[in-house]
C-alpha cells in the first residue's frame, strides 16, 4: 500500500532530488514545496538545472535519488496516476510539422483523454483560430509557443508546469499568457513556471525559488527574498544642472554607489538616509528638479543570491570542464516527422 504524503497542502513538494549527467550534478539535493493554488516562480541562469528539476517532476526522466510528490502522491509508486490532470509547456516545444493546429490540438486531447470540444475554444484564446487550419510547418517560433500554451490548457489542469513560457512571444502575447495564468490561478489551478525574466515573476508569483549550480538558493516570498539580503532603496533625483559635480558632491558626503546619467542621478540609500542626500545638494546651491525612490527589485535579489558570495557553490565534479550545461533532452514529439512520414 502506497504511503500518502505525510503535508498534503503541497501540490507539487521535492525532497532532496539528485541527478546527475555523467561527470555533471545537474541537480544537487533541491527540496521545493509548492502549495496548491499558487503562482510558483522557479528562477535561476542557464544550466541552473531548471529544466532538469521540471523534468523529474513531470516523470520525463528519473532522478538519482530523493523523493517527488504531486498532489499528495509518490510519484514513485503512482506515477501515472500523480500526474493526471497536469498542463505542461517545455521550453522548446515541438510538433508534427504536417499536422495543421486544430490537427495538433485533437492529438493531444486524445492522449490526455479529454474532451476535444475545448481545441477551438483555446486555439482562440491564444489568438491562433485564423490559423487553425494552416500547417504548424509553416509557423514562426511564436506561433509554436502559442499553440504550446493552447495543449497544456487542455482538460482544464490542476497543476500547469511552464518552462519558459513567454520564450519568443512579442509583448502583446506575453502579456495575454500572463492573464491566463492569473485566470487559471483564480481558478484554483496551481501554476509553476520557470522564468529568467525576473521582472515576471515578480510581478504574477506568490512564491519563488531560486536555483544555482544544481543547488536551491532560496525558496520564500518575493518580499522576504528581497528584504533577506538587506538591499537599499535607490532615491533617483533630477538636477537643474552639473549633475556630474552633484555626484561628486554626494561621494564626498559619505554615499559611495552614486550612478550618474546626465543631470540624473542614482543613489543607494538607506531610508533615514533621503534627507541628507538632498540637504548635500540644497547647501551646496543645486536646484533638484525631482525625485522618486525605488525599492530593490526581484532582480537585484535574484543577482545578490547568484554572486560568488551567496552562490551554494561549485558542484562542478570534473574541473577540466569548469562550465556546466544542462544536457539537451527532447521534448514533446522529437524527432519531428518529415511531411514524407507524416500523411496530413
Amino acid at each position: 500500500m502506497t504511503e500518502p504524503d505525510s503535508m498534503p497542502e503541497f501540490m507539487i513538494r521535492t525532497v532532496d532530488l539528485h541527478k546527475s549527467f555523467k561527470t555533471v550534478k545537474a541537480v544537487n539535493g533541491v527540496s521545493l514545496n509548492v502549495r496548491k493554488g499558487d503562482i510558483y516562480g522557479f528562477l535561476g541562469p542557464n544550466g541552473a538545472g531548471k529544466t532538469t528539476t521540471i523534468k523529474a517532476i513531470l516523470g520525463l526522466l528519473n532522478q538519482d535519488a530523493g523523493k517527488v510528490y504531486l498532489n499528495g502522491m509518490d510519484t514513485s509508486e503512482v506515477g501515472v496516476e500523480a500526474r493526471v490532470g497536469i498542463g505542461y509547456l517545455p521550453e522548446r516545444a515541438q510538433f508534427y510539422r504536417n499536422l495543421t493546429a486544430y490537427q495538433t490540438m485533437e492529438f493531444f486531447a486524445e492522449l490526455k483523454g479529454v474532451d476535444k470540444g475545448q481545441c477551438d475554444e483555446l486555439l482562440k484564446k491564444v489568438g491562433l483560430e485564423s490559423w487553425r487550419d494552416a500547417k504548424v510547418g509553416t509557423f514562426s517560433k511564436g506561433m509554436v509557443q502559442l499553440l504550446g500554451v493552447a495543449q497544456s490548457l487542455l482538460g482544464d489542469p490542476h497543476l500547469l508546469i511552464l518552462d519558459e513560457p513567454t520564450s519568443g512571444l512579442d509583448p502583446r502575447w506575453a502579456r495575454v499568457l500572463k492573464d491566463i495564468i492569473l485566470e487559471m490561478s483564480a481558478k484554483g489551478t496551481t501554476v509553476f513556471f520557470s522564468s529568467h525574466l525576473l521582472f515576471e515573476v515578480q510581478e504574477l508569483c506568490n512564491k519563488v525559488a531560486i536555483l544555482n549550480r544544481g543547488q536551491l538558493v532560496i525558496e520564500d516570498t518575493v518580499e522576504n527574498i528581497s528584504d533577506g539580503i538587506q538591499l537599499k532603496p535607490h532615491l533617483i533625483l533630477r538636477v537643474a544642472k552639473d549633475g556630474d559635480v552633484v555626484g561628486q558632491l554626494l561621494r564626498a558626503g559619505g554615499f559611495s554607489d552614486v550612478t550618474v546619467a546626465g543631470n540624473q542621478i542614482t543613489v543607494s540609500v538607506e531610508k533615514t538616509e533621503k534627507t541628507k542626500v538632498l540637504h548635500i545638494i540644497e547647501q551646496a546651491g543645486y536646484e533638484i528638479l525631482d525625485f522618486k525612490t525605488e525599492e530593490p527589485s526581484l532582480e537585484d535579489a535574484f543577482l545578490g543570491y547568484i554572486g560568488d558570495e551567496a552562490t551554494a557553490g561549485g558542484i562542478q565534479v570534473d574541473k577540466k570542464k569548469p562550465k556546466m550545461e544542462e544536457p539537451e533532452e527532447p521534448s514533446f514529439a522529437e524527432p519531428v516527422p518529415s511531411d514524407e512520414e507524416v500523411d496530413a
